[in-house]
C-alpha cells in the first residue's frame, strides 16, 4: 500500500515542521482545556518560585537533537536525523548500540528533507532540494553489511542521485513489492502546472509515466503493482472529488459541496476498501469512514464522541485495517476500534506514569513490534519498542535532552471567546513563577490551514516560545479561526476574514484578554509568526497599530496581490482555496478587496518597529514581499530591520542562519519589549548575523 503523504502536495503557506506529527497520546480523557474568558490569574497554572536564569539560547535548538528516527525493515539498523556541520543529515547505527556509535552516512550542507527505508536490505532512499527551491531530487544510499563488524565501525556508504531535473520537484510515494528496484514518484518534470506519477528504475535512472494527473488529485492510493486505484482531486470551485479506477477508466464517487472536504488515509487492497475522512452530507468534523470500491457505498466507522475536532490520525495495521483513531482539540485523545489494540494500548499508557503523548511510527503484527516516540511540552521525546507478545516497553534510543524539563515552562491549552462569540483554543507559556502584567508574544502559525499542537517537538515555533518564556514573555499561540482540525464551520470562517476580518480579531481578542487576566501588560505586547503568521504580524501593526510596541514578519507575505500572481505553477490547481479565502486578483472587487487587506498599502499607519526574516530562494512567499515593505518604510523613515539568507527558502533550516535569527529576534524584543536577552552568544553567531543584516537604504 503506497499513498501520497497527506499535506504533501497542499498546506501552500504552512511552514515545515521539525518531526513527525503524533499518532497517540497517554490520556484517552478530554483534559484539558482551561477557559480563559474574564478569568483570574489563580485559574492559570503557575509555578511559583524565583526567577530561572537564562538558559543559553543555542541549548534550544540542541544540534546533538535526533529526530524522525525509523528502523530498517529487518530491525538490524536505525536511521534518523541529526545535525552534521549546520544541517539536517542521515544517521545510522545498530540496533542495540550506543548512540555514541551512529555514523553520519549523507553530509549534505542542504538539509534532508525526509528518507525512507528500502524493503531491500541495507538501502534507503532520501530527498532534498538545493538551498531552499523546493525542488526536491531522490537519492538512492547504499551501505555495507557489516555484520562481523564492531558496531564503532563506519559501514561503507554509496549514494547515487536518481533524479538530476532541478527544474523539477519529486516527490517519493512508495516501492513496488514485487519490483523492489521501482519507486513509485510524483513530479512536475513534464508539465510544470501538475503533478504526474510515475515509475523510477533505480538501475538505470529510467523514468516512466505511469498516469497524467489531468483529474488534479492531490492523494492517491496505489496498488502493489504500484498502478494508482483511487484518489482524491481539486476542483476550480473549491469542491473535491473522490475517484476511483473501473475497467481502466476513473470514475468520479463523490463530489463534496462547497467548502467540504475529503482526505485519503488508506487502502485495503484485498478487501476493496479504502478509507476517508470526510465531513460530507451535513457532518460538520471529519469522521472515518470506509468506501467499498466496488459498490460506492460508505460506512461511518468512528467519529470524536466529544465533537470537538476532526480525525487527527488513523493507525492501521500491515493489512491496510484501521486499528485506532486519534483526534486533537486541546489535547490528542486515541481511541481503539478493536479488542487486540485496545489490550496493547493500555498496556503502554499504563508504563508512562507522566504527562506524555505517544505517537506510534510502526505496528507490524507479524513480529509483534510497534515502535513509539513519547514525549511531552517540556520534552523533545525519545523512541521506544513495544512488543505485543511480551506485553513489556523498552527504550529504543533515549536521548538525554539538552534543557532539563524541570527548567522549561508547562504548555497549557486554554479557550476563550472572540468578540463574536466564537470560541478559540489557544496554547499558553509562562514564565516559571510569574503570571502578571508580563510582556506578551503573540505568535500566530503559519498556513493559515494548520495548527498549533501541545507537543514541544511538533512545530518549528515551539522551541522559540519555551525560549521567550524563559527570557519571561508570556505567549499566546491562539488556533484562530481557519484553522484546521475544528470543523469545516471554523475552517470556512476565515474566508475572506484575512488581515482586517475575524482571523485577525482572533489575535486582538486573545491580546485583550490576556490583558484583561492581567497576564499581560498592555504596553509591552509584541507579535511574531512565520508564513501567514508572518502576514498577521504585518497586519497587526498596520490595521490595529496601537496593539503591538514590536512585531517580526517570518517570510511573511506584505501583498495578497503579489502573493497569489508568484506561486509556483505546479500550486495552480490548488489555488481555488485561495481565491476563495483570500480573493481572485482577476475579478476587479476581488482585486480591490485584497488591496484593502494588504499591509504593504497602508505603511503610513505603522508606529511599531519591524523586523523582517526572508529567505532569498523562498518559492511561496517570494524575497519581493519583504523588499517591498522594507523599501516603503525606510522613505517614509520609520524603524525597520531587515535579515535575508540567501541560501534558505520558505524558512530557516540551516543552523548558523537560525541561531542568527534568533539572536536577532531575542535582541529585538529585548530592546522594544523589556525582556531578557543572553548577552554572552558567542562571536560567531553574532559576526554572522551581520552577514544577513539588508542594508535598506540601498533597496
Amino acid at each position: 500500500m503506497l499513498k501520497i503523504k497527506k499535506g504533501m502536495i497542499g498546506g501552500v503557506l504552512g511552514l515545515s515542521v521539525l518531526c513527525s506529527w503524533l499518532t497517540g497520546c497517554a490520556q484517552d480523557s478530554a483534559l484539558d482545556t482551561m477557559t480563559l474568558d474574564k478569568i483570574s490569574v489563580d485559574k492559570i497554572s503557575v509555578q511559583q518560585e524565583t526567577e530561572v536564569a537564562l538558559i543559553p539560547m543555542a541549548h534550544f535548538f540542541n544540534e546533538q537533537a535526533v529526530s524522525g528516527l525509523k528502523s530498517s525493515k529487518d530491525g538490524q539498523w536505525l536511521a534518523f536525523f541529526k545535525e552534521y556541520q549546520g544541517s539536517n543529515n542521515i544517521y545510522l547505527m545498530r540496533a542495540g548500540a550506543s548512540l555514541e556509535t551512529a555514523f553520519h552516512v549523507t553530509q549534505s550542507k542542504d538539509p534532508i528533507r525526509e528518507f525512507h527505508w528500502s524493503i531491500q536490505e541495507n538501502e534507503l532512499f532520501f530527498l532534498k532540494d538545493s538551498e531552499g527551491n523546493e525542488n526536491t531530487q531522490l537519492y538512492q544510499l547504499i551501505f555495507s553489511d557489516g555484520k562481523a563488524e564492531a558496531p564503532s565501525v563506519m559501514p561503507q556508504v554509496a549514494i547515487k542521485a536518481l533524479t538530476k531535473n532541478d527544474q523539477a520537484r519529486y516527490d517519493f510515494i512508495g516501492q513496488v513489492k514485487d519490483k523492489p528496484d521501482t519507486l513509485v514518484v510524483m513530479s512536475n518534470q513534464d508539465n510544470a502546472a501538475r503533478s504526474d506519477l510515475y515509475h523510477l528504475n533505480v538501475n538505470t535512472q529510467t523514468i516512466s509515466p505511469v498516469f497524467i494527473n489531468n483529474l488534479g488529485l492531490g492523494a492517491v492510493e496505489v496498488n502493489g503493482q504500484g498502478l494508482p486505484v483511487v484518489g482524491v482531486g481539486a476542483n476550480p470551485n473549491n469542491t473535491a472529488t473522490l475517484y476511483i479506477q473501473s475497467g481502466g477508466d476513473w470514475q468520479a464517487l463523490i463530489t463534496t459541496k462547497f467548502g467540504e472536504q475529503i482526505d485519503l488515509y488508506g487502502l485495503d487492497e484485498k478487501t476493496g476498501f479504502a478509507y476517508i475522512g470526510a465531513n460530507i452530507d451535513g457532518r460538520d468534523k471529519l469522521q472515518l469512514i470506509r468506501v467499498a470500491l466496488d459498490t460506492g457505498k460508505l460506512t461511518t466507522l468512528h467519529h470524536d464522541p466529544l465533537n470537538e475536532s476532526d480525525v487527527y490520525d488513523v493507525t492501521f495495521n500491515e493489512h491496510g485495517v484501521p486499528v485506532a483513531v486519534s483526534y486533537y482539540g486541546g489535547r490528542l485523545r486515541t481511541y481503539s476500534l478493536n479488542k487486540s489494540f485496545a489490550h496493547h494500548w493500555d498496556k503502554i499508557n499504563g508504563h508512562f506514569n507522566r504527562d506524555v503523548e505517544i505517537s506510534i511510527h510502526s505496528l507490524d503484527e507479524k513480529t509483534g513490534l510497534w515502535q513509539l516516540n513519547v514525549g511531552s511540552d517540556v520534552d523533545l521525546g525519545s523512541d521506544y519498542r513495544y512488543n505485543a507478545n511480551t506485553e513489556k516497553v523498552s527504550v529504543l534510543l533515549k536521548i538525554k535532552p539538552a534543557i532539563a524539563p524541570e527548567l522549561l515552562s508547562q504548555r497549557q491549552s486554554i479557550t476563550y471567546q472572540a468578540r463574536d462569540g466564537v470560541t478559540i483554543q489557544a496554547y499558553l507559556t509562562l514564565p516559571k513563577g510569574k503570571a502578571q502584567q508580563l510582556p506578551t508574544i503573540i505568535l500566530p502559525h503559519g498556513g493559515p490551514w494548520a495548527r498549533d499542537y501541545w507537543r514541544l517537538s511538533s512545530g518549528y515555533f515551539h522551541p522559540v516560545a519555551q525560549l521567550l518564556a524563559n527570557r519571561g514573555y508570556a505567549v499566546l499561540q491562539p488556533n484562530f479561526r481557519a484553522s484546521t482540525g475544528f470543523g469545516k464551520q471554523f475552517l470556512n470562517l476565515g474566508n475572506k476574514h484575512w488581515g482586517t476580518g475575524g482571523m485577525q480579531n482572533d489575535l486582538t481578542d486573545g491580546v485583550q484578554f490576556l490583558i484583561d487576566a492581567g497576564i499581560a501588560d498592555k504596553q509591552r505586547v509584541g507579535i511574531m509568526g512565520g508564513s501567514y503568521g508572518g502576514y498577521a504580524a504585518l497586519a497587526g501593526i498596520t490595521f490595529t497599530p496601537d496593539l503591538y510596541q514590536a512585531s517580526v514578519s517570518y517570510v511573511g507575505p506584505s501583498s495578497l496581490i503579489t502573493l497569489l500572481e508568484s506561486f509556483p505553477e505546479r500550486y495552480r490547481p490548488f489555488l481555488a482555496r485561495f481565491y476563495n479565502a483570500v480573493g481572485d486578483p482577476l475579478i476587479e472587487g476581488d482585486r480591490e478587496d485584497m488591496l484593502a487587506r494588504s499591509p504593504i498599502e497602508f505603511v503610513e499607519r505603522i508606529k511599531t518597529p519591524l523586523l523582517l526574516v526572508q529567505g532569498a530562494n523562498d518559492p511561496r512567499v517570494t524575497q519581493q514581499e519583504s523588499d517591498n515593505i522594507a523599501k516603503v518604510m525606510f522613505k517614509q523613515s520609520l524603524p525597520v530591520e531587515y535579515i535575508l539568507a540567501k541560501d534558505e527558502g520558505h524558512g530557516f533550516s540551516k543552523r548558523a542562519n537560525k541561531l542568527a535569527y534568533v539572536v536577532a529576534m531575542e535582541q529585538f524584543f529585548a530592546k522594544h519589549l523589556g525582556g531578557r536577552a543572553d548577552r554572552y552568544e558567542t562571536s560567531s553567531i553574532s559576526a554572522h548575523l551581520e552577514t544577513l543584516k539588508v542594508d535598506v537604504s540601498r533597496l
